[in-house]
C-alpha cells in the first residue's frame, strides 16, 4: 500500500510540475482557536447540551476541543467505549462509557435530556472490518441512536458524518462503504415523517486535515498514515479533496446548534455543495465542497 500510494503521488508531482519547496510553503490552516468565532452566521442557542461520539477518531476529537473551548455550548455528554484521554479535567464533559449502540437504557437518556443535538462521528474503516459488521455500525448504530434522541428536545439536530463519495443512487459497482453510508442518509431522512421534530444533517467530509489539531487517541490505519504523510501536496493540487479538522468542527457544531426554521437555513447555506432536501422539516445534505464554501476556504 505505501509504495502504490508513493508511487501515485511521484506521477501526480510530476505531472503538475510542483517544485517541493512550493508544497513545503503552503500556508498552514488556522487553528481551533482561531476559528472560534462563527463565520456562518447559524441562529445558535446559547449554553447548550450537545452528544458527541467517536472522540478518540480525528472528527469526533476535533469536535470536542471545539465544543470545550466554545462559550456557547455548556454541557457536553461524550459516549464512548472507553475513557477519553482528552476529555480529562473538562468540568463541561462527561464521558457515558457505553457499550452497546444498539441500545440506550432510560437511566441513559434521562443524562442526555434537554440535549439541542448530537454530532454523530462514530465510524470505522471499511477495510478493518467485515462487511456486516461495517453495516452495523455505520448503519444500525446511526439510525438506533437518532431514533432514541429525537425525543430530547423538540426540535433535535442530528448531525450525522458521512463521508465524500457516499451515494444515495448506487450502481452494481459502487463500493461498500458508498453504498452504505448512502442508505444511512435515506434512512435518517425518512426519520422525519416519524419524528417532526427531528432535524437531520449529513455531512459528507473528504480527507480530514488534523495535521494543525492532532488530537486524536484512537490508532491510525495504515492509508491513513501513508496520506497524511501526503497532506503538504493535497493540499495544493487537490484542495478539494482536503477537510480541514478545526473549520470542519466550527461547522458541525453550528449544524448542531442551529434553531433557525428550514427556510432561514435555506436562505444561509443554499449553494454550490449544500442541498436542502425536501419534506417539511429541516435536512441538509453538505457535500465537501459546501463545507469548504461555507467555511470561506
Amino acid at each position: 500500500m505505501q509504495v502504490q500510494a508513493a508511487t501515485v503521488l511521484a506521477k501526480l508531482r510530476d505531472e503538475v510540475s510542483i517544485p517541493p519547496r512550493s508544497v513545503t510553503q503552503h500556508p498552514p490552516y488556522r487553528s481551533l482557536e482561531q476559528v472560534e468565532s462563527s463565520r456562518f452566521a447559524f441562529y445558535i442557542s446559547p449554553m447548550a447540551h450537545v452528544i458527541l461520539t467517536g472522540c478518540t477518531g480525528t472528527a469526533g476529537a476535533s469536535m470536542l476541543a471545539q465544543c470545550i473551548k466554545s462559550s456557547t455550548v455548556s454541557r457536553v455528554s461524550v459516549l464512548s467505549r472507553r475513557p477519553v484521554k482528552q476529555a480529562e479535567g473538562q468540568d463541561k464533559v462527561k464521558v457515558h462509557i457505553h457499550k452497546d449502540f444498539n441500545s440506550y437504557p432510560d437511566s441513559l437518556l434521562r443524562e442526555l435530556e434537554g440535549a439541542i443535538g448530537c454530532i454523530w462521528a462514530l465510524g470505522i474503516s471499511v477495510s478493518q472490518v467485515k462487511p456486516d459488521e461495517y453495516r452495523t455500525i455505520t448503519y444500525d448504530y446511526t439510525l438506533a441512536a437518532a431514533k432514541a434522541f429525537a425525543p430530547l428536545n423538540p426540535a433535535f439536530n442530528f448531525v450525522h458524518i458521512s463521508g465524500e463519495g457516499a451515494t444515495r443512487t448506487p450502481g452494481r459497482f459502487t463500493q461498500l462503504f458508498a453504498r452504505v453510508k448512502g442508505e444511512a442518509e435515506t434512512a435518517l431522512l425518512a426519520l422525519r415523517s416519524e419524528t417532526p421534530g427531528l432535524r437531520i444533517w449529513n455531512v459528507r467530509p473528504a480527507f480530514i486535515d488534523e495535521s494543525q489539531n492532532p488530537l486524536k487517541d484512537g490508532p491510525d490505519i495504515m492509508l491513513k498514515k501513508v496520506l497524511g504523510r501526503a497532506l503538504p501536496l493535497f493540499r495544493t493540487v487537490w484542495p478539494s479533496g482536503v477537510t480541514p479538522a478545526g473549520p470542519l468542527a466550527e461547522l458541525l457544531k453550528s449544524c448542531a446548534l442551529d434553531t433557525a426554521s428550514k427556510d432561514d437555513v435555506k436562505a444561509r447555506v443554499q449553494g454550490k455543495g449544500v442541498t436542502v432536501e425536501d419534506g417539511d422539516t429541516l435536512g441538509v445534505l453538505l457535500a465537501n465542497t459546501g463545507i469548504r464554501r461555507l467555511a470561506g476556504l
